[in-house]
């Protein structure tokens, strides 16, 4: 039998950020990643930037190789499928080439990440059906919408928006189906996405908001997809940006999950089985300032809880923090940030104020940059941020990322000391300046009371 004392399945952002770490931290332990697909690294957007012609081959970005990996020391067997998972016996059952090979570890770290084939959507596993999560689905992806006109996409979150905007460059007929009443309602708010939504308009993209897809099938030589309400649409292809499902078969019935299938974890992210530890998006994330926990795959959340699910292997050292939901994207012309709480959910956990900001970047950049800060109506604390502009602001995900994680309240954002820039202009002052409009707004009221 095979051993390693660290085993980790799987090869996405987790796995690979708990294999480097395990490598860092436990030098003298052997780390071994299984993984079934025939390579690591793929970027599930990669689909989009070739089509933006912002990469001339689909493998031309990864976030990592095979080189990298083993030089650091991990080893890696690649098409290589766990058919199997003893956990009693801390066994797996692994496939390669019709070969079936028994491993052995003492640490494990599940990192299966999730699939975007629908229990919900009958005929999600169409042949039709398009998903770009590995890279071979993204080659087929890019071989079949080569002969289409139309797609539908079924979802209009930051997935589905970046698909479409990706699509319509290469002048495809798109259509978006979104089961809520506005699009990327995760985390924008309705007056944060009237501007994305007019530009979505003006594109051609049709949108069809207040619907979800039903079911996908064949029908002679027609491709139909049947919404709510009964609605049929013909289309060439579909592409799910919506109802992703952790890959938890294999593992269900010997841990404890939740009934969305996602693994429960303690604070350390170990599972209810002693030396397995669940990462990526396998687990949901607890949610800041709700108490509560959600399942939405982050890139971000994959990496961290890999690193930290490592850290905690052999002795518990590090909890998981809570998640600010840290999401930025190019769509339709626009750069638009969110991180923390939209108004929406916050108002379901405190009384709160709403603060917009719209100006022009500086005299030499006149693109206008909106910013809104959602606040503690008492305190005036930071607990959600919304940005968007025709500049890049992506940057400033991270200054409100630290802001929000540092409780910082609205008057200290606007009065924080910071590097003067000479004259010149810094797009962070639009963060402080409509702190500051807070702040006032705020103190205003304050005085306006004890008169």
């Amino acid at each position: 039998m095979n051993h390693a004392e660290i085993i980790i399945i799987g090869s996405s952002f987790a796995g690979v950020s708990s294999a480097l770490t395990a490598r860092q931290l436990y030098p003298n332990k052997r780390v071994l990643i299984i993984e079934k697909e025939g390579n690591i690294g793929h970027i599930p957007s990669s689909l989009n930037l070739l089509l933006k012609e912002e990469l001339k081959h689909l493998s031309d970005k990864t976030f990592i190789n095979e080189e990298q990996l083993e030089a650091s020391g991990v080893e890696l067997l690649l098409n290589n499928e766990v058919l199997d998972i003893d956990l009693a016996n801390k066994s797996l059952l692994v496939e390669d080439e019709n070969t079936h090979e028994s491993y052995h570890y003492d640490k494990l770290i599940l990192a299966m990440g999730s699939s975007p084939i629908s229990e919900r959507i009958l005929g999600s596993n169409h042949p039709q059906v398009l998903t770009t999560k590995t890279l071979e689905a993204s080659k087929k992806a890019l071989q079949e919408i080569e002969g289409s006109e139309r797609i539908l996409i079924a979802g209009g979150g930051q997935i589905g928006l970046e698909a479409a905007d990706a699509f319509k460059q290469v002048a495809k007929n798109v259509t978006i189906v979104e089961a809520s009443d506005q699009l990327a309602f995760k985390y924008f708010d309705s007056d944060m996405t009237q501007l994305l939504e007019e530009k979505i308009q003006e594109s051609g993209v049709n949108v069809i908001k207040g619907h979800y897809v039903e079911s996908i099938h064949s029908q002679d030589t027609e491709f139909n997809v049947i919404l709510s309400q009964d609605i049929e649409i013909l289309t060439d292809h579909v592409m799910l940006a919506v109802n992703f499902r952790p890959n938890t078969k294999l593992i269900e019935d010997q841990v404890h999950c939740h009934l969305d299938k996602t693994i429960e974890v303690d604070e350390y992210l170990q599972t209810s089985m002693a030396d397995v530890f669940a990462v990526g998006d396998l687990i949901r994330a607890p949610y800041a300032y709700t108490e509560t926990d959600y399942y939405l795959p982050l890139v971000n959340h994959a990496y961290l809880s890999g690193k930290i699910a490592a850290m905690n292997l052999y002795q518990k050292t590090s909890t998981v923090p809570q998640s600010l939901r840290v999401t930025g994207s190019q769509l339709f012309g626009l750069y638009m940030v969110s991180v923390g709480l939209t108004e929406q959910e916050a108002a379901l956990f405190y009384p709160i104020e709403t603060t917009m900001l719209e100006k022009e970047l500086s005299k030499e950049n006149p693109s206008q940059i909106t910013v809104k800060l959602i606040t503690k109506k008492e305190t005036g604390q930071l607990i959600g941020a919304q940005v968007y502009s025709q500049s890049d602001i992506l940057t400033l995900a991270d200054l409100l990322a630290i802001s929000i994680n540092a409780q910082m309240t609205d008057e200290a954002l606007a009065f924080q000391d910071r590097l003067f820039y000479r004259g010149e202009f810094s797009m962070s002052e639009c963060i402080y300046a409509c702190a500051l409009k807070s702040y006032q707004k705020r103190m205003s009221e304050v005085f306006l009371d004890g008169n």
